[in-house]
């Protein structure tokens, strides 16, 4: 019998970044965001849901009620959806067919940025707390899959193959299962799959930053773990 594949898409929002520039501190500083939030799209039937994904697009690009966004006309026919640079008719368009769209679920961790368990933890490392997400969002979903495992990381400032795949063997180690990896860093804007998890991850930064849960709340059913990593009390 044939082994059943999944695929996973991974994505982020904000960045694991404590210091700026000359090592200046910016916890406090206007505009610093105090999570590093990952996410991850797994599916069995890819094609699928990349076709419904592209439909979309090709539906918002083909009606001049909407082709007509800026946004839209400088993408052309390369616009992707994408949460935070989206125009708010768009944004509203793209959660209406989330809610419609079935064959996906979803995970997210959420890491608190502590300067403390940064310094102890990660080695003052932006790539280790970033990894260390992605280590426990990936131990989490794995415990119960079987067969090969297809995922795809976007690519971002901090990722990196070889520590992607250095998670890849905790996670094997942790579980002492069998499964079977192939992975993949790729760019964002040609893998439509990944337009699914960046609006999951900008409808849970909203609820958090924002404590408007609206937008989480119409999607909160395909999301099987939401994993607070460092508990609310450990912030300063």
């Amino acid at each position: 019998m044939q082994k059943t594949k999944h695929y996973h898409f991974i994505d982020e929002t904000e960045d694991p970044e404590f210091y700026g520039a000359k090592k200046k501190l910016l916890i406090g500083h206007s505009g610093y965001q105090p999570y590093l939030i990952i996410g991850m799209m797994s599916c069995e039937d890819r094609k699928k849901i990349r076709q419904k994904v592209l439909a979309f697009c090709n539906n918002i690009l083909s009606d001049p009620l909407y082709n007509a966004i800026p946004s839209i006309q400088k993408a052309g026919n390369t616009w992707l959806p994408h949460a935070r640079s989206d125009h708010p008719e768009i944004r509203a368009k793209f959660f209406e067919f989330l809610r419609e769209l079935s064959g996906y679920r979803c995970s997210i961790v959420i890491g608190r940025k502590d300067i403390d368990i940064f310094t102890s933890k990660h080695n003052s490392k932006p790539q280790e707390f970033y990894f260390d997400l992605v280590y426990h969002l990936l131990s989490e979903k794995f415990q119960s899959l079987t067969g090969t495992q297809h995922i795809y990381l976007a690519q971002g400032p901090k990722t990196n193959l070889h520590l992607f795949k250095s998670a890849l063997d905790k996670v094997t180690k942790k579980l002492n299962n069998t499964l079977l990896f192939e992975q993949n860093i790729v760019k964002s804007n040609l893998c439509p799959e990944i337009s699914i998890i960046d609006y999951y991850l900008w409808a849970k930064q909203r609820e958090l930053l924002k404590n408007e849960g609206r937008f989480f709340e119409v999607v909160r059913e395909r999301v099987d773990t939401t994993i607070d990593l460092y508990p609310i009390q450990q912030e300063k």
